[in-house]
């Protein structure tokens, strides 16, 4: 009898390693794929900001991952959520949009619904043209 409790929980804490593992695979492997697409970027200097994945969440083959970016040396800082889907074993960034703008889906260089353009928002008193 004790021989099989013995069995049976050797089984139950390999799979719970496994699927921990697992887990903390996924979400290193959806860091890569983020950092993977910012690096495609030629629009970006990654060189002058700091990168804070704060939050990674996994539900299946999809992901959503919360980034904070802040230039380094300054108080500046911007949150971008970012939606993931397993493609072929791999992450892939499939959208992001700044945190905090609703739920419109922004493209990369997208700019966001309400911005100077879109008639959303005033720009203040003073302040030049934008075109």
């Amino acid at each position: 009898m004790n021989r099989r409790v013995g069995v049976c929980v050797v089984i139950c804490l390999s799979v719970l390693f496994t699927a921990c593992k697992k887990s903390a695979s996924d979400q290193d492997d959806v860091r890569t794929a983020i950092e993977k697409r910012l690096s495609q970027r030629g629009d970006l200097n990654l060189g002058v900001m700091d990168r804070e994945v704060k939050q990674v969440s996994i539900n299946g083959d999809h992901a959503n991952a919360d980034v904070e970016f802040r230039l380094k040396g300054g108080d500046a800082k911007m949150e971008i959520e970012y939606t993931l889907e397993r493609q072929n074993n791999e992450w892939q960034v499939t959208n992001s949009q700044p945190m905090g703008m609703g739920n419109t889906p922004q493209s990369p260089g997208q700019m966001p619904e309400g911005g100077p353009n879109s008639g959303g928002q005033q720009m203040p008193q003073g302040h030049p043209p934008v075109n």
